[in-house]
């Protein structure tokens, strides 16, 4: 469990205390009581130490357990101005997730994970044992080393998009434009499926908090990689059609020979 600095340790809790509390849990008080979990913040575990008595003319007899530390939603809000190790405890959980422990930013956190934290405790009856800290992992997507999560953008063109592209790359290659019997062919059908593939791996953007060498601050750091180039789509597809029809690839190469020539030609000229 998390140890909460400003907190009663295991070692000052008394076989007194452990007793009266238990006879507030018998007389329907305690932490049986779902209205004892409202507004309550789970901060650790305590250990209790064994109890032996009398409670309500019964003899009591147990071994060592443990017992929930909670306090307030506003008193969890308050320690954070007043208890100076908690403060510091946080900023250093705050560092180690990869954000800016600047105070302002640490406190706004910290009352945000205290109100996550209580949400699940309290509406869980105490079932939820969530802390501060544990909410503050998932809120911030994950534990250390894992709060910067990349996201992807996968933009995928619509058929008519493809095929204008396909006929456009065809017109430069082949010297014709795609015809309805391309389309219906197995390659086109291929080079479609194989066109979608490599769009579908989009584009990936990741967020970090670096420091500034110069100044010594953090700052958020966004790159843009994309995952497929236009260059390699247009490769895709000249492949595929340079394959598709060799004959009228060399009626286009024989054509432009001849071009090339006649520029020489009338240069000469």
């Amino acid at each position: 469990m998390t140890h909460i600095p400003g907190h009663t340790d295991s070692s000052s809790i008394t076989a007194d205390d452990a007793l009266a509390n238990l006879d507030g849990n018998l007389s329907g008080g305690g932490l049986g009581s779902p209205g004892a979990y409202v507004n309550q913040v789970y901060l650790s575990s305590k250990e209790v130490p064994a109890v032996k008595g009398v409670v309500r003319g019964k003899k009591v007899d147990t071994g060592k357990g443990y017992q929930d530390v909670t306090t307030s939603i506003f008193d969890a809000k308050r320690m954070y101005l007043t208890d100076a190790e908690l403060r510091k405890s946080w900023e250093a959980k705050l560092r180690s997730l990869g954000q800016d422990a600047n105070p302002v930013q640490a406190r706004a956190l910290w009352e945000v994970a205290v109100a996550g934290a209580s949400d699940w405790y309290s509406t869980s009856n105490g079932q939820q044992k969530v802390t501060p800290q544990q909410y503050l992992e998932w809120y911030l997507g994950g534990a250390k080393g894992q709060g910067n999560i990349p996201s992807r953008q996968v933009y995928m063109p619509t058929t008519e998009q493809i095929d204008a592209d396909i006929s456009k790359i065809a017109e430069s290659t082949l010297g014709r434009t795609i015809q309805d019997t391309d389309k219906s062919a197995d390659w086109y059908q291929d080079l479609v499926k194989g066109l979608n593939k490599l769009y579908s791996k989009g584009t990936v953007t990741t967020v970090q908090t670096v420091t500034n060498p110069k100044t010594g601050k953090a700052e958020t750091v966004t790159t843009t990689k994309p995952k497929v180039s236009t260059e390699k789509v247009a490769e895709r597809i000249t492949t595929a059609l340079e394959a598709a029809d060799p004959e009228s690839l060399a009626r286009k190469q024989r054509l432009d020979g001849i071009k090339w020539l006649y520029s020489m030609g009338g240069r000469q000229r």
